[in-house]
Parts: C-alpha cells; sequence; structure tokens
C-alpha cells in the first residue's frame, strides 16, 4: 500500500462528499493496522491545511451497533472543529453520503490526559458531560469481509456532531452511567437509552480511546471532546426531517433539520 497516496485519494473523496470511493475495488484489502495508519495519515494531511482536532469518537461499542456493522470490535476516530454545529443548525443533504444519526453521551476534558493508567485514577478530568447529534457518512462500497478496514480507514464514518445547547458540569463519571437520553425523529421517538448500557459506561469508553491513542503516540488533550459511544442503532435522516436528542440530566437537548 502507497500510504501517502491512498491517503490523498481518500481526502480528495472524501471533500468532494464521496467517501471511500477506493473500497469499491477488490483490490483494496487493508488490515485493521493498515486501516488505522491510513485514517491517521488522512488526519495529518487535515491538519497540514489547517484544520484542527476537536477530539476523538469511539463507536461500535455496543452489541447494538457491533451486529449492523458486521463488526466484532469498536473503532476510533477524529471529531473535526470544522464539523461541529451548533443545536438549531440546518444541515444540507447533498454535503452527506448515506446521512445517518446516532444519540450519545460526549464529554469534555479539563486537562491533558498522559496515559490511560492515570486517567483511570484521575476521573475527575472529565469536566462536562451531554449528549450530542452524531452524524454520519452510512454508506460502504467494498464486501462485508472487509467492513472494519473500511469503517476505520473512512474515519469510522464520522461526518460531524451537534452540540447541544449547554455542557454540564460532572460531578463524577459514574452520572452519565444513570442518565438516559432519547432520539426522535419529527416529534417521534426512535430510541431511549442510558449510559449504563456500554459496557462499563462512558467511562470505560473513554479509557479505551486513551489506550487506543497510546499504541500510536497520541494523547487526549485539553478541552478536546469524546463522543463515547451510542448503545442505539444508526437512524437513516432524509430532507425535510428534525431530528431531536433529550436528555433530562445532561446536554438537555440538541437538535438539527436537514434540508435539500
Amino acid at each position: 500500500m502507497n500510504l501517502d497516496h491512498f491517503a490523498a485519494k481518500q481526502l480528495k473523496d472524501f471533500d468532494r462528499q464521496r467517501p471511500g470511493s477506493s473500497f469499491a475495488s477488490p483490490e483494496s484489502l487493508l488490515s485493521v493496522e493498515q486501516a488505522y495508519a491510513l485514517q491517521f495519515q488522512v488526519a495529518l494531511l487535515r491538519q497540514q491545511r489547517g484544520e484542527q482536532v476537536a477530539g476523538y469518537k469511539i463507536g461500535c461499542i455496543s452489541r447494538t451497533m457491533q451486529r449492523q456493522l458486521g463488526l466484532d470490535r469498536p473503532v476510533f476516530g477524529h471529531v473535526w472543529q470544522s464539523e461541529l454545529h451548533a443545536s438549531g443548525s440546518v444541515l444540507h443533504a447533498a454535503k452527506f453520503d448515506g446521512l445517518a444519526i446516532e444519540g450519545e453521551f460526549a464529554v469534555r476534558l479539563a486537562d491533558d490526559v498522559p496515559s490511560a493508567q492515570w486517567l483511570r485514577r484521575n476521573a475527575e478530568v472529565l469536566a462536562a458531560g451531554f449528549i450530542v447529534i452524531e452524524l454520519h457518512n452510512y454508506v460502504f462500497r467494498g464486501s462485508p469481509d472487509r467492513r472494519a478496514a473500511e469503517l476505520i480507514s473512512n474515519n469510522a464514518i464520522h461526518a460531524g456532531v451537534v452540540l447541544p445547547v449547554e455542557e454540564t458540569p460532572l460531578e463524577n463519571s459514574e452520572a452519565l452511567s444513570s442518565a438516559t437520553f432519547r432520539v426522535l425523529r419529527n416529534g417521534e421517538l426512535l430510541g431511549e437509552a442510558s449510559g449504563d448500557e456500554l459496557e462499563g459506561g462512558p467511562m470505560a469508553s473513554v479509557v479505551k480511546l486513551a489506550e487506543h491513542l497510546e499504541k500510536y503516540g497520541r494523547r487526549l488533550l485539553r478541552g478536546q471532546i469524546v463522543l463515547t459511544g451510542s448503545p442505539l442503532p444508526l437512524f437513516r435522516v432524509t430532507v425535510g426531517e428534525l431530528i431531536e436528542v433529550q436528555c433530562d440530566q445532561f446536554g438537555k437537548l440538541a437538535t438539527v433539520r436537514v434540508e435539500g
């Protein structure tokens, strides 16, 4: 694999809202490690052109999502400052390829995280907890047996985040585990879940992410956000729909409307 060439093509495809076109070719056979190397190389290209990493996401943390996408492991991706949207934003469907959403909890870091081991002893570094709407390019071009590598290479199909009206100070990391959020489409309930439906709760997701980043010589930094994964499946979104994620305890409300 020519990593530089592949990464440049990946970024070009993403910019034209056609992510991962290379995976339609049967020759695009990557290992999981190669897929992460590709993801980090694309991230480097984005940083070199001035984009900033706002944080990271962990996906497919629940059995529900793993079954939906045919995987047997969590995946990780980058969250970009240029892809953060305020609650109440209007998104244009043409800017995405197969737009789908998840509702989930996120946290914001009060300080740098030197290691996953340190994080386990210093849970107070999670300064705020809140709900978000995660956006995805829900499209796969390769065969199901290559889905893990395709998913990882395409930044875990992450395409942005809608932030809530407010972020709630987090008194302890266990508080998110007992909180419940709801996902609604045009006022109709699509699903409801609590933080404790994630194995180990949201805090365990952040630790898994810190462990993952350590393997690649990276770490979580002050002010970054972490999307902790969703117990609910992905929901496809079409033009004219209003998506809401509600939580009585954290973040209160995040909404987004999709137009043509």
